[in-house]
């Protein structure tokens, strides 16, 4: 009877192993949504309001700055003081065209996301929530386009480049 037991309990422990799985120290994204919505500011002017979400795996986990976080390839002047860039392209007829006409370049630094523990694996749903400001004088520069975003861990590695769908204000 024990000899069951022993092997039953030795089973049991073989199930409840999952295999850690292994991921490269590059980071992984994968777009998850983009979501427009008609709002106004606090001066009560027309925005739309976009919130784009992706999901991102990195193995090592060395994802985001903390405030500190401003020395050395981080400095302010340096062009990985932001870890996260997004550029809007512009669908024109068949194509999409990069929009280097912008007010400001949608660049964002996301905050440290590395996981306590021993396993340093990152798996993380990120949301980035954006404005455009537009009026009849002053209207927006575009009505259909996708964003294409990157990002850049700590050691200085370059994510993929992930695509938005068709975003139609």
């Amino acid at each position: 009877m024990s000899k069951y037991i022993f092997i039953g309990t030795i089973l049991l422990i073989a199930i409840a192993c999952k295999k850690i799985e292994v991921y490269p120290d590059e980071p992984s994204l994968s777009f998850t949504s983009v979501i427009v919505k008609d709002s106004t500011d606090i001066l009560d002017n027309p925005i739309k309001y976009v919130k784009l979400t992706f999901d991102v795996i990195d193995g090592n986990g060395d994802i985001g700055l903390n405030d500190d976080d401003t020395t050395g390839p981080f400095h302010r002047d340096s062009q990985y003081y932001y870890n996260l860039f997004i550029r809007e392209y512009e669908k024109i007829g068949d194509a999409f065209i990069e929009v280097t006409e912008v007010e400001f370049p949608r660049n964002y630094r996301i905050p440290d996301l590395t996981p306590a523990g021993q396993n340093k694996t990152l798996i993380a749903e990120i949301s980035v929530e954006m404005e455009y400001r537009y009026s009849n004088a002053n209207p927006l520069p575009f009505n259909e386009f996708k964003y294409f975003y990157y990002l850049v861990d700590r050691d200085l590695n370059k994510s993929n480049t992930d695509t938005s769908t068709l975003v139609i204000f």
